[in-house]
């Protein structure tokens, strides 16, 4: 029953890949019938259930239950409608417990683990979350921080924030970055992140992410810019050296937020157009949008509202897109930041605080905020 999910709003049924659609009283129907596996139901019970207030007859049960059977077909291995004479209906569940043979296959594993890996690098959200759904069909599991990524790319950072059967280092990277977007103290964040790239515990891939990239950001939005272009230079040469090409197109955009917070007019204008040629071979939908943000800061900064906000409404759209929750919480925090800095429009201001305190509502970052300061305190 695990892997059953009852889409209300769209009177749907999922089970892996499978979709099943009802019309609403059918959905009501199996719905009662669903909730209660094994217990069997009289066409009284059922009419008080479903048709509340109406006045159908006994022939209506039985005219849905049939169409409900029709459609259930496809699910007929798990699931099954069965009639008890003289009494009424009951569903019958099938626990599937026979274990896919594919899980114990070696090269299986390490191809989903290859394709999970370009899925994220296009920001593929949609083709990612069809393999979380489908591990067992297709017969392999996700690694724990492949889980967690997918969790967090989600915006369910709710469950990242109170999940008990995760260790908090293997959720601390997420955690402070949930953390940032939510903290008004970026001072604060940048102590956080730089206590747990120092800390032995954080698993190796989170500390090169801080070293290289995390911090850069914080640097810049709490005005320590010689501090960042120092980090810069040594994060580049490191990226060379270990060959962390995906590393490049983020570290080309914070260059950027050195620039335009550095108001270097001279230099603005022709790293945009190197980047955009650069950006030619990472032609990845996050990355994409990231240089929307920075498309509508550099026009902000030329104080062309207009255009301001049609990249900005780009980049957030296309985050959107991908499905990348954090891309969001990310450029509506940078976006704000930039418009403080620059004073140029108090409109925009209200429109895109607008939005992003639907987000922290949407994804519950308010609620969160002392939960995972907390935890932050506790470990770091």
């Amino acid at each position: 029953m695990d892997n059953i999910e009852l889409l209300h709003n769209e009177y749907k049924l999922k089970y892996h890949s499978e979709e099943i659609h009802f019309l609403r009283k059918e959905f009501q129907l199996f719905e009662c019938l669903f909730r209660s596996p094994s217990r069997i139901f009289t066409r009284d019970e059922l009419l008080d259930a479903v048709w509340t207030r109406e006045e159908p007859t006994d022939r209506t049960v039985d005219d849905h239950i049939y169409r409900v059977r029709k459609k259930l077909k496809p699910l007929s291995s798990i699931m099954s409608i069965e009639t008890i004479r003289g009494v009424g209906y009951k569903l019958k569940i099938r626990e599937t417990v026979r274990e896919n043979v594919l899980l114990q296959d070696d090269e299986v594993s390490l191809s989903m683990a290859m394709l999970f890996r370009k899925y994220h690098l296009y920001g593929q959200g949609d083709a990612l979350k069809l393999l979380e759904e489908n591990q067992s069909v297709l017969g392999f599991e996700l690694e724990t921080q492949n889980r967690l990524y997918l969790q967090f790319m989600k915006g369910n950072f709710k469950w990242i924030a109170e999940s008990s059967d995760l260790p908090f280092w293997d959720r601390c990277y997420y955690l402070l970055h949930i953390y940032s977007y939510i903290a008004e103290d970026k001072n604060k964040c940048l102590e956080y992140f730089t206590k747990a790239m120092a800390n032995p515990n954080i698993p190796v891939d989170h500390r090169t992410e801080l070293e290289m990239l995390n911090r850069l950001p914080l640097l810049v939005f709490t005005g320590q810019l010689e501090d960042a272009e120092i980090l810069l230079a040594q994060s580049k040469n490191a990226v060379h050296e270990k060959k962390v090409d995906g590393f490049i197109p983020l570290l080309s955009f914070i260059e950027l937020y050195i620039l335009l917070s550095k108001k270097d007019d001279d230099r603005i204008t022709g790293r945009l157009m190197e980047i955009e040629k650069e950006l030619q071979h990472y032609p990845f939908l996050r990355e994409s949008a990231s240089f929307m943000i920075i498309k509508g800061i550099a026009s902000l900064y030329k104080r062309d509202r207009i255009g301001a906000k049609h990249f900005f409404d780009r980049g957030l759209d296309q985050f959107s897109q991908a499905r990348y929750i954090p891309g969001l919480f990310i450029s509506l925090n940078t976006i704000l930041y930039y418009l403080a800095e620059y004073e140029t429009d108090l409109d925009l201001s209200r429109v895109y605080s607008l939005q992003l305190k639907k987000y922290e509502e949407e994804y519950q970052l308010i609620i969160l905020e002392s939960i995972i300061r907390n935890q932050l305190d506790t470990y770091l």
